[in-house]
């Protein structure tokens, strides 16, 4: 095989900028042969257009598949792909529940590359983040705290879809479509917490019936706490996460990462110190991240890499179940006012999910002309 030939089943706004990155010969040994779209959206030159996604794979047009379809299909779009033998990359989150989930990824035969749109991952910070605290610079974790809330959607952003900010659709709203992102990031570098007690507001800011805001409090292993607070009706919104160690803390603000350590256990100065008002001595300094890329060609040129040259996967498709068990944790704790544990009871979650499913629908869009930078989405 020369080159990878990518299908792309959806074509809306993310279909369509991951088109642009492959036509536009952003990832090496990679072209894009086809799309699925029933709309009638320009496509690149020489790209086939199919009308399903069985028409696609009926052929022998293309090599791998990215699913950006609306959350609602993403598991039936991408079990009609691994069953085809088609390598699969599917957009976040890959099912809107984790028995879903789970369901999905045991669907992967053997010999086929299946990766999740995990692209946040390949942010210059986030993986310099992940880097300070694998080295053990913090010491034992005792807390952090993110504050998700640069997500803002406007009215419009719901009004001019039938799927956006609706059960059905989504699965949820905020936790579940933008910070899915964030709450990724953070399993990777913290891990699952134990349990989450969380207050969830649904339809505060905007006229849907799933969350737009969010405050979870969380306990991790050796009393490591944490808080999430998310929003898509704030603005403008902040993107502040701080992780404290035993030997200093790590603070994000969306831009600058900083470290400050301490030259001794900070546990270690409590218990020592004659000084009533004294603190351990610590030195400041910024931590140098990497030059922004596209990260979502950083996802495709792995999975490329994957299927020609046996290169591991960096976010193969198991690597999508903790944000979503993160995310219906919440939920669920909000569902049912208690505190939720770790590992997720799926069937319950997916019960109290069904029972929101049953009771609501889709929406009936509205025709409103609106103007879409999806380079302002990516925050």
């Amino acid at each position: 095989m020369a080159d990878v030939r990518f299908g792309i089943v959806g074509y809306g706004n993310i279909g369509r900028a991951h088109a642009a990155t492959l036509a536009g010969g952003e990832v090496d040994r990679a072209r894009l042969t086809a799309v699925v779209t029933q709309g009638d959206a320009e496509v690149p030159g020489g790209v086939v257009r199919f009308a399903s996604v069985e028409d696609l794979l009926a052929g022998d047009l293309v090599d791998a598949v990215i699913v950006a379809t609306p959350t609602m299909t993403h598991a039936d779009a991408s079990v009609a792909v691994l069953a085809a033998g088609k390598h699969l990359v599917i957009e976040k989150p890959i099912a809107m529940s984790l028995a879903a989930a789970r369901e999905l990824v045991d669907a992967v035969p053997g010999g086929v590359k299946a990766a999740v749109m995990l692209n946040q991952r390949y942010h210059p910070a986030y993986r310099e983040i992940k880097n300070v605290v694998a080295r053990g610079e913090l010491g034992r974790i005792v807390r952090f705290s993110w504050l998700m809330t640069a997500w803002y959607r406007p009215d419009v952003y719901f009004l001019v879809s039938r799927w956006r900010g609706t059960w059905p659709g989504e699965g949820g709203g905020a936790l579940m479509n933008q910070c899915i992102h964030n709450l990724d990031v953070l399993q990777w570098v913290l891990g699952l917490p134990e349990s989450v007690m969380a207050d969830v507001r649904f339809g505060k800011y905007h006229s849907i019936d799933v969350e737009d805001e969010v405050t979870a409090m969380t306990t991790g292993p050796d009393g490591m706490s944490g808080v999430v607070v998310a929003s898509t009706g704030e603005a403008p919104g902040m993107n502040q996460l701080d992780i404290v160690g035993d030997r200093g803390a790590l603070h994000f603000d969306g831009s600058k990462l900083t470290l400050h350590s301490t030259d001794q256990s900070v546990a270690e100065h409590c218990s020592t110190t004659r000084e009533m008002f004294g603190m351990p001595d610590y030195q400041t300094r910024e931590v140098s991240v990497g030059p922004d890329l596209n990260q979502h060609a950083c996802v495709l040129q792995n999975v490329v890499d994957a299927i020609l040259d046996d290169t591991p996967l960096a976010t193969p498709l198991p690597e999508g179940l903790g944000s979503i068990e993160l995310a219906n944790a919440i939920l669920l704790s909000a569902w049912d006012d208690r505190r939720i544990d770790l590992p997720l009871d799926a069937e319950r979650y997916q019960s109290q999910l069904d029972a929101r499913l049953a009771a609501s629908s889709l929406r009936d869009p509205q025709d409103i002309d609106v103007h879409i930078d999806m380079d302002a989405s990516y925050r």
